[in-house]
């Protein structure tokens, strides 16, 4: 599709929807009954489902008609349906989709502090957003679909933060950017965890996929010897009882961008994250070739998914000061290689 101006677009079109829209809807059926949700395409290949109900989770996203992202066995449910147990809790209402955002002052493994008991991954991935907004813009003779709100966790004596989104999707590149700001509201100070858990799924991943990151040292959530961590870019078909891998990445010193590209080399498609290290100094790997789970997770963080009580022992523990607020930025950009592979060659030849 050329790239029009707005005027020159408005002489082919009667409605600018059938290149690109952002529309609003209600999903109505089984758990995800009565969740608000977004619908976008951007007309260069780009469709994707969001949930503002969800802290703006993006459970279905597909690229050139090729569904990218894993959905597991949970369906997409709605956040009514929540509730913190342990691991299980999250687990019983985590659709994965695309993106799933966790956090904000926990995540990660379950554990125990002075005597509260936080669950995986955090609550906010299940709280509703406040002061939704959503639209396209012209900027710079070029369509922009925009949306983004508000999202709190906070208790009676307990944090109050905040993270401030905004999402941009382009209509002339398949990029889609996150700007976040998280705040802490409260008067004291208060932990920072946040991570982005991005999910890889069939047929965007499959066993010809290759990994390929400028991450450097490598270690993992559960002791896995040398061997395992040798072969964590590489992918099988699916297997029974498989147990799931997970890997922490950090980066080398004054590197200003990091990134995690996945190459499918049979559908000749990628997937790539561009993030900044300091503000992510963690890219964290789920390897799930489970049947039936075969997923992938890039997860960049404020730490490793080890959970807030190993984070702390170890000195990685982020904090918030009273009334300070920290910006997050990401971008996730979609890659046809028949046509554009020297953009994946260039992340490729920085290695």
């Amino acid at each position: 599709m050329r790239n029009l101006s707005k005027r020159d677009m408005e002489a082919y079109c009667g409605d600018p929807s059938q290149l690109f829209y952002i529309r609003k809807c209600r999903l109505e059926e089984g758990k995800s009954k009565g969740t608000d949700a977004l619908r976008i395409r951007n007309g260069q290949g780009l469709d994707m489902l969001v949930l503002p109900d969800k802290c703006f989770a993006i459970p279905e996203l597909t690229f050139q008609g090729i569904n990218a992202g894993f959905i597991s066995k949970t369906g997409i449910c709605g956040p009514q349906f929540y509730q913190e147990e342990g691991t299980r809790g999250f687990l019983r209402n985590f659709e994965a989709g695309f993106l799933t955002t966790c956090g904000l002052t926990y995540m990660g493994t379950p554990g125990t502090e002075d005597g509260q008991a936080y669950g995986l991954h955090g609550v906010i991935s299940n709280t509703p957003a406040e002061h939704v907004s959503y639209g396209v813009y012209w900027e710079n003779k070029e369509a922009v679909i925009r949306f983004g709100g508000e999202v709190r966790e906070g208790y009676l004596f307990g944090p109050n933060m905040r993270i401030i989104r905004e999402f941009e999707v382009s209509t002339v590149e398949n990029k889609l950017r996150i700007r976040d700001r998280v705040e802490n509201l409260a008067f004291e100070r208060a932990p920072l965890m946040l991570l982005y858990h991005f999910n890889i799924g069939y047929p965007m991943l499959d066993e010809s996929c290759r990994l390929y990151t400028n991450f450097g040292e490598i270690g993992s959530r559960d002791g896995l010897p040398e061997e395992k961590k040798a072969k964590s870019c590489e992918f099988q078909k699916p297997e029974a009882g498989f147990e799931e891998e997970v890997y922490f990445r950090t980066m080398k010193e004054h590197t200003k961008e990091g990134f995690a590209l996945l190459h499918n080399q049979e559908l000749e498609k990628a997937v790539v994250l561009k993030f900044d290290p300091e503000q992510l100094p963690v890219l964290n790997e789920w390897k799930s070739q489970r049947a039936g789970d075969y997923a992938l997770g890039l997860e960049p963080g404020t730490a490793h998914v080890g959970g807030r009580i190993r984070a702390k022992e170890e000195g990685i523990l982020q904090y918030l000061e009273a009334g300070e607020s920290r910006t997050f930025e990401i971008e996730a950009e979609f890659i046809d290689c028949r046509t554009q592979d020297e953009k994946r060659k260039a992340f490729i030849n920085t290695l």
